[in-house]
């Protein structure tokens, strides 16, 4: 064979071999890679199968008793769980059931739902609520609300339907929440807290989620502020506790059982009320002495007759608690107040010598008038325990005048606080700048939140109506506002305060 054949012989050889070793690399190739999934659970393999649908399947399958629980249709993997597709030439395969083995081993599965991210505040740090239905939030919202507000006054502000005061009542305006509330769906996890309804969403929303229901059992005499009392308790809280009672003088039935619980709420709710309401303006004890009168000699004179204001007023409310100034938009007399006044004998003598005998003395209220009581004596706050040991007089201007309630020694002055305060905030262990006064009898008054400009000093004899200070809005406070109160004893050793109101009863 010639030298060329032979090269062309040798060159279609080596063609047809490579054509054969490329056929069949190809059909290796074809015959070893294999699609399968790989499964991670929260980033770590747990191993590697062949059908993704068949793990779907088999854990629905399986959970069978999530589906009664929950009512769902189906059960999903856990949210850590990720089947990813790849290629293996000789992959180790696990079996569907050992791979669902070790998911319920260490993870939770879930089930289609929502969640509601509620975000933080001064008052709580940002959480999220789990529900299987909207309708379910939204309800318990909306009972949440109508703890606070009237139904009435609520359907007419989301209605638009509400119209100008122009007798006593109660507008709302500008409700809201003052949380930033998202709501988004989500696999959620069988072992979350999982709301299936939404009494039991909104009272945990009003009681705080960690709260723990007591119940008392009415008896003879009790009334809902007495009950609250005795729990320490605003009786605002047991009407929320106690959606059948709607105010605080309706009657309980002896042998009925109340929820007790104080009401820490997990959301701030808040708006805006003008309010028309007529205001009694208490009036003023004066006291006249008789020298010609026995000492024992007292007689009414000239009876007290209280004020009466129809006042238009705005304030923030926030959980059903005032949260701002309270701005008086406008007053109107419809009856001026009677001061009483009451005839004192005087002398008395005994052995020759005069005695000139003080049996008590009248009492004046501490600021102008025009006023209006922003906050009563008693468990004011809700939570529980928290004793508002006075009244807040409001209504009246920045600036103006404080009297003492009676004639009196100064005992205590605090006088360096700024004077615009805040809340919370402890300058004069959160009084502000105040005035102590040590009176006969034992009796003490305070005057807090005051101005720092106060023009006594202590050991100061005052009289009463002298000016003692300045209405302000120091130390813990929402505005512009008078703490008064009154307590047998010193009130910084553990004296008892009691109503300053009964002072002028």
């Amino acid at each position: 064979m010639k030298t060329k054949d032979k090269f062309i012989t040798f060159i279609l050889c080596t063609i047809v071999l490579c054509i054969y070793v490329v056929a069949n690399s190809y059909s290796l190739i074809d015959k070893k890679i294999n699609r399968v999934y790989k499964v991670y659970l929260d980033g770590e393999v747990i191993g590697t199968i062949e059908n993704k649908d068949d793990l779907y399947s088999l854990i629905d399958e399986k959970q069978q008793s999530i589906k009664d629980k929950y009512d769902v249709e189906n059960v999903y993997p856990p949210n850590g769980l990720e089947v990813i597709e790849t290629y293996s030439y000789n992959a180790n395969i696990s079996s569907i059931n050992d791979i669902y083995n070790k998911i319920e081993e260490l993870q939770d599965f879930t089930i289609f739902g929502y969640e509601v991210k509620v975000s933080a505040t001064t008052d709580h740090e940002s959480y999220s609520i789990y529900i299987l239905d909207k309708e379910i939030f939204n309800k318990a919202i909306k009972d949440f609300i109508l703890a606070f507000i009237d139904e009435e006054g609520y359907n007419n502000y989301i209605n638009a339907t509400q119209g100008e005061l122009e007798d006593v009542g109660i507008t709302y305006n500008e409700m809201g929440f003052l949380e930033n509330i998202v709501i988004k769906e989500k696999y959620i996890s069988i072992n979350d807290k999982i709301y299936e309804n939404s009494d039991e969403l909104a009272q945990d929303l009003l009681f705080g989620f960690d709260y723990k229901e007591r119940s008392y059992t009415v008896k003879a005499g009790d009334t809902i502020e007495s009950v609250a009392e005795d729990f320490e308790l605003n009786p605002q809280e047991i009407l929320i506790a106690n959606s059948k009672y709607s105010s605080k003088d309706s009657l309980l039935t002896i042998g009925d059982k109340l929820m007790i619980a104080y009401v820490l709420p997990e959301l701030s709710f808040s708006y805006k009320v003008q309010e028309m309401e007529e205001e009694e303006q208490d009036y003023n004890n004066e006291i006249v002495r008789d020298n010609t009168k026995p000492s024992g000699y007292s007689e009414i004179t000239t009876p007290g007759v209280k004020g009466l204001n129809l006042v238009t007023k705005e304030y923030t409310v926030v959980n059903g608690e005032l949260a701002s100034t309270v701005e008086i938009i406008n007053q109107e007399v419809i009856r001026e107040k009677v001061d009483q006044v009451t005839t004192k004998g005087k002398k008395a003598v005994s052995l020759g010598w005069e005695i000139f005998q003080d049996t008590g003395s009248g009492w004046t209220w501490p600021t102008i008038d025009r006023y209006v009581i922003t906050s009563a004596f008693g468990y004011r706050e809700l939570g529980g325990g928290k004793q508002h040991n006075g009244i807040d007089i409001s209504g009246t201007p920045w600036g103006s005048n404080i009297y003492a309630a009676n004639d009196g020694i100064v005992t205590y002055i605090y006088n360096g606080c700024p004077n615009n305060g805040s809340y919370p905030n402890s300058c004069g262990g959160g009084y502000g700048n105040q005035v102590v006064i040590y009176h006969d009898n034992n009796i003490y008054t305070i005057y807090a939140h005051m101005m720092n400009d106060i023009p006594v000093s202590v050991g100061q004899t005052v009289s009463k109506k002298q000016v003692i200070g300045h209405m302000g809005n120091s130390g813990q406070s929402t505005g512009t506002h008078l703490h008064f109160g009154v307590s047998t004893g010193d009130p910084r050793k553990g004296g008892k305060f009691y109503n300053p109101r009964k002072l002028y009863q």
